[in-house]
C-alpha cells in the first residue's frame, strides 16, 4: 500500500482500541516512515480525535514532541470531554518542568 491510502485507511477509525492497534502496526510496519505519516495524520481535518490521540502518544515515543502536542490540542478541540484535555495538561505540565538544582549541581 501506498503512503496515502495508509494514512486514509487510519483516519476514520472511530474506536480507540482500533485506532490505537493501526497506529502501533504503522509504527512497528514502517519505523523510518511513521513519524512523517503520524505527522500528516494529525495534519488531515477528518482525521478522529481517537486517531490524533493515539497519533499523538506515538509521536510522543518517537519524541516528536511538538506534533505530539499539536494532536492533543486537535483532538481536545474536536472532543472536549475525551482524554486528549487530560493528556495536554499532562503533557505541558512535562514541558514546563524546572529544577534550578540541575543547572547549577
Amino acid at each position: 500500500m501506498t503512503e496515502q491510502q495508509n494514512i486514509t485507511d487510519i483516519i476514520g477509525i472511530a474506536e480507540a482500541s482500533k485506532a490505537a492497534e493501526a497506529v502501533r502496526h504503522l509504527v512497528a510496519s514502517r519505523p523510518d516512515e511513521a513519524p512523517s505519516m503520524l505527522a500528516a495524520i494529525v495534519r488531515c481535518d477528518e482525521a478522529t480525535p481517537q486517531v490524533l490521540v493515539e497519533a499523538g502518544k506515538a509521536l510522543w515515543r518517537l519524541g516528536r514532541r511538538g506534533d505530539a502536542l499539536s494532536a492533543y490540542e486537535r483532538a481536545a478541540k474536536a472532543d472536549p470531554d475525551g482524554p486528549a484535555s487530560l493528556l495536554l495538561e499532562h503533557s505541558n505540565s512535562i514541558m514546563d518542568f524546572f529544577n534550578p538544582d540541575l543547572l547549577n549541581p
